[in-house]
């Protein structure tokens, strides 16, 4: 496992005074990027291998969000790495030891020039060590939504502009849950968030954004003029507020 000790910043806060879901998510991903950064395989060690790791899903559980000024631990602990894809857990516990939030995610070893998975080098796989995944409720990567058009709620077009984008060059994985969010107000009480990554969107291009309501989940599904998706993210009420 690995883990840092961190404060909740103002910066990172919503108008409730406690930590965003996008927060909770950027403070999960920082965690796995540290990791491997320590471990001599991280951002630049892979770009000079012409490769990369790429998110294909999320799954939040929240508990409680922190508050600003509480001290959090936060936590990544991979257990599953196999041919091209890697499975992590996470968690962030606050001061006293209690779970403030556990997650899943899946990710896939990339080529950057070919655009393809690629069968993860033996050197990584022995880089990180396997750990016993987190007791928590596992659902599936793929999150559904109406095929039909009309049953959602159109949204005004978003455009793609650089404070979007991450140092590979495309939506950063956090923007599309903080333009999710920033578009329901379910988001802010959410129990569960998953997030499904469909395909990358590039400076320049244009994200059509539907909703979905109904009594147990709100989705929202950022996509393409033709309606093909680039990410789906649901909020709902969660295992903790059932």
């Amino acid at each position: 496992m690995y883990s840092f000790r961190s404060r909740i910043r103002y910066s990172e806060c919503g108008p409730d005074g406690r930590l965003t879901v996008t927060g909770l998510l950027n403070y999960f991903q920082d965690c796995s990027t540290f990791q491997s950064e320590d471990l001599g395989i991280g951002v630049e060690a892979l770009h000079k291998r012409g490769t990369l790791w790429v998110v294909n899903s999320w799954q939040i559980d929240i508990i409680r969000l922190p508050k600003l000024g509480e001290e959090v631990e936060t936590a990544t602990l991979p257990y599953d790495i196999k041919g091209f894809f890697g499975r992590r857990n996470f968690f962030m516990k606050d001061i006293s030891g209690s779970f403030l939030a556990k997650a899943d995610s899946m990710w896939t070893y990339i080529s950057t020039d070919k655009g393809t998975p690629e069968r993860i080098p033996k050197d990584i796989l022995n880089g990180y060590r396997m750990e016993q995944r987190l007791d928590m409720d596992y659902l599936g990567r793929k999150i559904s939504f109406p095929k039909d058009e009309n049953e959602g709620e159109e949204c005004r077009r978003i455009n793609v502009t650089e404070h979007l984008l991450d140092a590979n060059h495309h939506v950063n994985n956090g923007k599309y849950v903080e333009l999710a969010a920033g578009l329901v107000p379910e988001a802010s009480t959410a129990g569960r968030v998953r997030v499904e990554y469909r395909r990358q969107a590039f400076l320049g291009e244009t994200i059509y954004p539907r909703i979905y309501r109904t009594d147990e989940s709100t989705v929202v599904k950022l996509s393409d003029e033709g309606g093909d998706p680039y990410t789906i993210v649901e909020f709902s009420k969660g295992p903790a507020q059932v």
